[in-house]
């Protein structure tokens, strides 16, 4: 008896120790922004400036982006959500940029970044929808080929091999559509939280943080499931578009901007006291500079491979250009000859 409720306690423990990683705080309080970069140590300026400049260079390369889909693709609803996903990248990196720089306000900034991945992702969703010509083509598609929405992917699933599979209906797609709507607005929601919290209760608001946390990496798991399983369920009829290039750009990328900070640098890092407290900054605040760097350098090198993977000429999304025009008809026009010839039989 004794020895179970030894074992439970010793649980409960390393829950509560992961939820919560230890703090050596030097310092009495963050810094201000002004006073942060007025006593700023050489390997942060060194860092601040690296990074800017890839902010910047992310920045020009979204601009000649969003002049190619402007130009060279033919309707406007498939431009505005490309305009979406063309702003990822700079949204995303200025974002840490400015977390680098106004320390006080790093986990609402990040909370804003991580919101914006979880609106491409719905747009990536509304994408897939829309290349088919719409949710009962979609279905109709994948029902006249006899293909099931096969639930076995991560986070949650992608290790259970006996999983049933459902039938690709409206109603079931509608459903994965959910799982993925879910996480903006949960995440708008804890967002409010966190602002409150941070505004009213001060340093005393970090417990709330944590658990507000916890919820939010619960709904950001559901959205992965989510869009993970659309994904896979499309991925050979959309090949031509590029849909799972783009999927998988912004799955690295939501990954490298969300799953590092937590699991890397708080649990690892500053857990062994391997990034330690500086003069200004507490050993968890160094961490959040520290990776917020690294994440700008991993998204500058995500930008450029998606210049090259998902050029014009590689992605038939840019129907203007002659050599898509000539060779390569509308994927909704070809699904619904198929869907006619289907039911003429």
């Amino acid at each position: 008896m004794e020895s179970a409720s030894s074992l439970r306690f010793s649980l409960f423990d390393l829950i509560h120790r992961l939820i919560f990683p230890p703090e050596s705080n030097c310092t009495s309080d963050t810094p201000s922004a002004p006073e942060f970069l007025s006593n700023l140590e050489p390997f942060q300026v060194v860092m601040i400036s690296i990074a800017s400049c890839l902010t910047l260079i992310i920045l020009i390369l979204a601009l000649i982006h969003w002049f190619y889909v402007y130009n060279y693709v033919a309707l406007e609803e498939r431009r505005n959500k490309l305009y979406w996903l063309v702003t990822l990248f700079p949204v995303s990196t200025s974002c840490c940029l400015l977390s680098m720089l106004i320390p006080r306000a790093s986990l609402i900034i990040s909370a804003l970044g991580i919101l914006y991945f979880l609106v491409c992702l719905q747009i990536l969703v509304s994408l897939c929808r829309h290349l088919f010509g719409g949710r009962t083509s979609f279905s109709d598609v994948l029902q006249i080929e006899s293909r099931q929405i096969d639930f076995r992917s991560p986070p949650f699933c992608c290790l259970l091999p006996k999983l049933p599979r459902a039938a690709a209906t409206e109603k079931n797609l509608r459903r994965l559509e959910w799982f993925v709507l879910q996480a903006p607005i949960v995440r708008s929601l804890i967002l409010i939280v966190d602002i409150v919290a941070v505004t009213e209760l001060r340093e005393a608001a970090v417990p709330i943080l944590r658990y507000a946390d916890v919820a939010a990496v619960g709904s950001l798991m559901l959205a992965i499931f989510g869009v993970h399983t659309l994904a896979r369920t499309t991925a050979d009829k959309l090949s031509d578009y590029c849909f799972m290039t783009i999927f998988r750009l912004v799955d690295i990328s939501l990954l490298f901007f969300s799953g590092q900070q937590p699991i890397i640098f708080q649990n690892i890092l500053v857990r062994f006291n391997l990034i330690k407290c500086g003069p200004l900054l507490s050993s968890l605040e160094n961490a959040a500079f520290v990776c917020n760097f690294v994440v700008i350098c991993e998204l500058f090198c995500l930008c450029l491979i998606a210049s090259w993977l998902l050029s014009p000429r590689r992605n038939a999304m840019f129907d203007k250009l002659p050599i898509w025009h000539r060779t390569l008809p509308s994927l909704h026009e070809t699904e619904q000859s198929i869907l006619d010839a289907e039911y003429q039989n």
